[in-house]
Order: structure tokens, then C-alpha cells, then sequence
């Protein structure tokens, strides 16, 4: 049995909008040493900043909803995710790449509006000599302190898989765990180490069990805990141990979870930006979206004409959850 530990989290963006990508993502870490929630941002502190007040250049991790806003854009979100992946030993050029280098499964495709994130090159909102210069930061700090970034992931779940998805399986919650469970065999498939997990709890749901033992059939699991603060679990073999906990804002507790969540909410972005350009190329003066609420049906409504004129049916880009 190795010595080191994993220590991963899971988180996601998009899953309550009507148009845009579910994007389902993780994050891992391998130390020498098991972990505390709040280890990694102690032990990275000379390239990494939780909070904006005071980060300078260093790298910041939160809660992406803290790392993102509409008025600042997402540079910082950008510099974050690019510079983690290539620490891991990824430098995507485009979107595409990037997409192909986070997913653990096959991804589908989607509509032409989301085409073109593929092409949009990377970096999209920042510029590679800031990004190069934090990877650089980044390294030295993960080296002295005995870390190693093991690796980032993320599904992508287009409007038309989401839906399927949803209809085989009754609702969007057991398709937000099955992403989730893909996620969770990359991290961890009980094979000589033993890893910790934190994933941003899946709305009220409490209880985990049958779900995770679908995830991992081969494997026991054990619960240590279920409350209305915390589901805690613990699976593994001979071979090797992960604990699981489930925790409400999970992402602003540990930086593996936090990193998931800017991973998720900037793939989600790119994706965004492709659909809103694809429908301002049509539209003239059209005002972009987010995809949530009534602003989903503004947009919907603001390009009414143009899905008449191309016969396009408003439910191949509306999510029926």
C-alpha cells in the first residue's frame, strides 16, 4: 500500500438553467499525508490565494460563484483551471482540446450552436504569459510542499443527451450522480491507495448508499454517517480505502471541491460563449444569456424569427428539467 493519499472532490455547474451544458467535474491530489479540509490552500498559500482580497498574482480557488462574476469576467476562473490541468500535464490550445483532455468518457456531441467552443482558443479570457508565469509559481510551490496535482476531469452534458438522459432515468438528480460516478472511477478504482472524497452535497438528498454501490459494484460500502450536515461513507477492498462525504457547500470547504467547481463552471462558459455567438451572427443587437430562468425565455422569445426561418424546434435547445 503506497504511503500517499488521494484527496479529490466533485462538483458541478449548470444543473438548474433550461439552456446550456450540465457540466459534472473533479479535481485530485496526491499527499503525503492524510488530509484536512483546508490543507491544501495552507500548503499552497506562496501560489494560492482562497479569498480575492489580498491575492495579488497568486492563483485563486473558491467556490467558482466567488471566483466568477459577470462584471469581472472569468480571467481569474481561466487562470485557475489552465494552469491546475497543465501542473497536471495538459496545455490545451482550443476548447475542443480541451474538453477531449478532461473527459473520463466519451462525451456526445451536441447542436451546431455549441460547435463552436471546440475552436475557441485557450486562453480565452486571460493570456498565456499570465498563465505560464502561475504555472511556473504554481509548480515550485506543489513540489516544495510534497503535492502533486494526480489530474481534472469533466462530463459535459449537452441539452440533447441531458434530456435522454433524463427520460431513461425519471429525473436529473440520478443523471447528476451518474456523471458523478464516471468522475469517481477516474479518481479512484480501489487500486493500491487509499483516497478521501468531497463532493458538494446533491441538493437534500441524504442517503448515498445504493448510488455509490452502483458506482463501485465490486467493492463494499460502509455508512458512517447520514445526517442533514453530512453523508459519509466508506468504500474500498484489500487493495485500498476512499471515504466519500457528501457536505452542503462543499466547494468553499476544501480545494479539491473548489477547483471542481471553477472546472465545471468554466467549461459551462465556453460552451455559453460558443451559443451566444452562434445566435448573435443571426440576430443582430441580440442580448447574450446565461440560460437561466425567465432571462432563458427572454432569449428564447428574441430568436423566435430566427428558429422559424431555419425550422429549428425550440426543444432541441430547451432542457425538459
Amino acid at each position: 500500500m503506497s504511503d500517499r493519499v488521494l484527496w479529490a472532490g466533485i462538483d458541478e455547474a449548470g444543473y438548474g438553467p433550461k439552456l446550456g451544458p450540465l457540466v459534472v467535474a473533479g479535481a485530485c491530489f496526491e499527499l503525503p499525508c492524510p488530509p484536512e479540509e483546508g490543507i491544501l490552500w495552507s500548503r499552497l498559500k506562496e501560489a494560492v490565494a482562497k479569498k480575492r482580497r489580498g491575492a495579488g498574482d497568486r492563483l485563486l480557488v473558491d467556490d467558482s460563484k466567488e471566483v466568477y462574476n459577470t462584471s469581472g469576467g472569468y480571467r481569474r476562473l481561466e487562470e485557475g483551471v489552465l494552469s491546475f490541468l497543465e501542473a497536471a500535464g495538459g496545455k490545451p490550445d482550443r476548447g475542443g482540446d480541451l474538453v477531449d483532455a478532461l473527459a473520463p468518457a466519451r462525451h456526445c456531441e451536441g447542436e451546431p450552436w455549441f460547435h463552436g467552443a471546440a475552436g475557441l482558443e485557450l486562453p480565452f479570457a486571460s493570456n498565456r504569459s499570465a498563465v505560464t508565469s502561475s504555472v511556473s509559481a504554481l509548480q515550485r510551490t506543489l513540489e516544495s510542499s510534497g503535492v502533486r496535482v494526480r489530474g481534472l476531469w469533466a462530463c459535459v452534458v449537452l441539452p440533447r443527451e441531458f434530456n435522454r438522459l433524463v427520460q431513461k432515468m425519471g429525473n436529473k438528480s440520478l443523471l447528476l450522480f451518474h456523471k458523478a460516478g464516471l468522475i469517481m472511477r477516474a479518481i479512484w478504482d480501489g487500486s493500491g491507495v487509499d483516497g478521501f472524497l468531497l463532493v458538494d452535497r446533491h441538493g437534500g438528498r441524504t442517503h448515498y448508499r445504493r448510488l455509490l454501490r452502483d458506482v463501485y459494484p465490486e467493492l463494499s460500502c460502509d455508512v458512517l454517517a447520514e445526517s442533514a450536515e453530512r453523508s459519509v461513507y466508506g468504500i474500498g477492498g484489500p487493495r485500498g480505502r476512499l471515504k466519500v462525504a457528501f457536505k452542503k457547500d462543499g466547494d468553499s470547504l476544501a480545494l479539491p471541491t473548489a477547483l471542481a467547481s471553477m472546472t465545471a463552471k468554466y467549461v459551462r462558459e465556453l460552451y455559453m460563449e460558443a451559443f451566444n455567438c452562434y445566435w448573435q451572427e443571426r440576430l443582430e443587437g441580440l442580448k447574450p444569456t446565461a440560460g437561466y430562468g425567465q432571462d432563458a425565455y427572454r432569449f428564447l422569445d428574441d430568436i423566435e424569427d430566427v428558429l422559424k426561418a431555419e425550422d429549428i424546434d425550440r426543444d432541441r435547445l430547451v432542457r425538459c428539467r
